[in-house]
């Protein structure tokens, strides 16, 4: 059995070109499974061959059309033609581009000037297809770039990867999304303005390359919501972005934010993270303590001091055990002072029993007064952070950096932390983090890849 396939193109001007693709032939008798269909080999092989026909056909329509002046209507002649490269996702083609002269109808001083123009430079000046540099961006985004490389190689017909065209394409693309998020931002202008923004943050630590003198450094996730807009994700590090503020100010734009809308930042207590967030705005903002952290902390409070009044069976604590229960209540209702006040009597008690005590009980009394100063200060610290957990949560608000926390092994962790042994350049890490950020809210699909 035999398959022929070939593909017949229709220019424009009405004439018709048909291009053998190749031939295949199947076994009939003793057919084993893999005489059944297309293998990857074959598959790859007629997608070069119909990319390299198709583009071929294309830039010589281009050519012709870009040889009609659109002033004057001259019909311009060839300067020459000239071997271009294009590297496409269904491989790596060789066409002959034409080069156009330039008509003098707007420059009439200068009649024998000869300058000639290429219009495949003007279409794919980066010699390589869109949806092959966002491809390479989001795979090595996603996996290691050696890694990337060799999906690439293994799957598509594409030209040769390796792991530093990977690498530079995703520095690329991270470098192109930062300039149009000015372009997204000015799209918004026409959008309702939101009543208030919500911004989920929390960081991660990446170990660093040993000539940055510097063990690791901090790569920032956020997420950026509001009612009625889409969420909006974003990754950056601060010393490897070229101006973190305005990075951060461009996604609070294209999420809906503008002068005036009230924004509410949600994080674990990290001074940095709501500074960041005001400086991009130019404004104060809310700043809300994430209660998971609180509560964890207060979790520790109780199980000390339940270790410790076990140990003092027989000796009278009146009150003690329901006030390190309480704890919870109020921080929950917003009731700080009344919280550290019980906090503070709490470590009287168990500074007085580690006093007077030994043994077990002294080593309990050590880590009970231990939790509570934690508590204690880590409360004191983020005091203007503590609002009443209970109504913004009966007025569905949120209350946690759960979004934000997630966004961190999704962001920084899965590509750059955990058992990862890379290094990173805080630049670097701060291009992944961008290109991942935007593979998770499908920006890299948007209006036929344009940031690419």
């Amino acid at each position: 059995m035999k398959f022929k396939i070939s593909l017949e193109t229709e220019f424009g001007w009405g004439e018709k070109r048909s291009h053998e693709i190749c031939t295949l032939e199947r076994r009939s008798v003793d057919a084993s499974e893999e005489d059944l269909g297309l293998c990857l080999v074959e598959a790859k092989s007629i997608l070069n061959e119909i990319q390299r026909a198709l583009l071929q056909d294309q830039v010589e329509e281009i050519g012709e059309i870009a040889r009609v002046c659109r002033f004057c209507g001259t019909y311009l002649p060839v300067h020459d033609r000239r071997r271009r490269r294009i590297d496409t996702l269904f491989g790596r083609v060789i066409v002959e581009a034409p080069r156009v002269r330039i008509c003098m109808c707007g420059l009439p001083g200068f009649p024998t000037l000869k300058v000639a123009h290429s219009p495949l430079t003007r279409l794919l000046p980066g010699n390589a297809t869109p949806e092959l540099r966002r491809l390479q961006a989001e795979l090595g985004a996603r996996h290691s770039f050696r890694e990337a490389a060799r999906l690439l190689n293994e799957l598509t017909p594409c030209g040769k990867q390796n792991h530093v065209t990977i690498r530079n394409r995703l520095a690329t693309l991270a470098d192109d999304l930062a300039d149009d998020e000015s372009t997204a931002a000015s799209e918004t202008d026409r959008r309702p303005k939101p009543p208030d923004i919500t911004v989920f943050l929390d960081s991660a630590y990446v170990r660093s390359r040993p000539e940055y003198q510097r063990r690791n450094f901090e790569v920032i996730v956020g997420s950026i919501e509001s009612k009625g807009c889409e969420k909006r994700r974003f990754g950056l590090s601060v010393i490897g972005s070229n101006n973190a503020r305005e990075y951060l100010r461009r996604n609070l734009e294209a999420a809906g934010w503008r002068d005036g809308t009230t924004v509410t930042v949600l994080s674990d207590g990290d001074p940095a993270l709501p500074r960041l967030v005001r400086d991009a705005t130019g404004a104060d903002v809310s700043h809300v303590l994430d209660w998971w952290h609180i509560s964890i902390r207060i979790r520790h409070v109780e199980t000390t001091f339940q270790t410790l009044l076990s140990l003092l069976e027989g000796v009278e604590v009146p009150g003690l055990e329901p006030l390190a229960q309480s704890l919870r209540w109020r921080i929950w209702h917003g009731q700080a002072d009344r919280a550290l006040d019980a906090i503070e009597t709490l470590l009287r008690f168990g500074i007085r029993v580690r006093r007077e005590t030994i043994g077990r009980t002294n080593e309990a009394a050590f880590s009970a007064v231990a939790r509570a100063m934690e508590l204690r200060t880590y409360l004191e610290y983020n005091r203007a952070a503590l609002v009443d957990y209970g109504r913004r949560r009966r007025n569905e608000k949120a209350i946690s950096t759960s979004r934000a926390e997630g966004l961190v092994n999704d962001v920084a962790n899965a590509r750059m932390g955990k058992k990862r042994r890379m290094r990173w350049s805080p630049q670097g890490a701060h291009r992944v983090a961008t290109v991942r950020a935007a593979v998770l809210d499908g920006r890299l699909g948007e209006g036929l890849l344009r940031a690419a």
